[in-house]
């Protein structure tokens, strides 16, 4: 419940902050990482009840990227990864119902840690098709981009 109320007033805020600028604000910008070992993917089953997705989260002010996506992961998982390649940038509207957003999805592999989970929900390895259905957010898109070798930029 904690998660789904946090998810809930970031939303709200940001819709405030939209209006105060009259719409002249950029979109939140996210990422995240897809992780496969074994024909399996590394997922969050997430605490709020909306399904799986990719560990990630929103960038922090003064953090790239990169770091956001190696902290999220560590934070979510337990995992240390090292980052292997680029997904793809998803930034269609709607694509995250809380608020706008925009995400940049990479291919990392572990590199050491311990599973364990967070407030976010807890760490599963999937097979896709065991998920697929059942995916917060775009994250479906985002995995069958993964599993089809193709980079998106939408």
């Amino acid at each position: 419940m904690k998660e789904k109320m946090k998810g809930w007033l970031a939303g709200l805020a940001y819709r405030v902050i939209v209006l105060f600028t009259f719409g002249q604000i950029s979109p939140l910008l996210g990422a995240g990482a897809i992780i496969e070992q074994d024909g399996k993917i590394l997922l969050i089953d997430r605490s709020d009840g909306l399904g799986y997705t990719v560990p990630g989260g929103i960038v922090r002010h003064k953090e790239t990227v990169e770091k956001c996506v190696l902290r999220e992961v560590r934070e979510e998982t337990g995992y240390e990864i090292k980052l292997t390649g680029l997904v793809g940038v998803y930034s269609k509207l709607g694509r995250d119902p809380r608020f706008r957003a925009v995400a940049i999805a990479y291919k990392g592999s572990i590199i050491s840690g311990t599973q364990h989970g967070s407030g976010e929900g807890e760490p599963c390895w999937r097979l896709p098709e065991e998920v697929f259905g059942h995916m917060a957010f775009d994250t479906e898109d985002m995995l069958k981009d993964y599993l089809s070798g193709r980079q998106n930029f939408s």
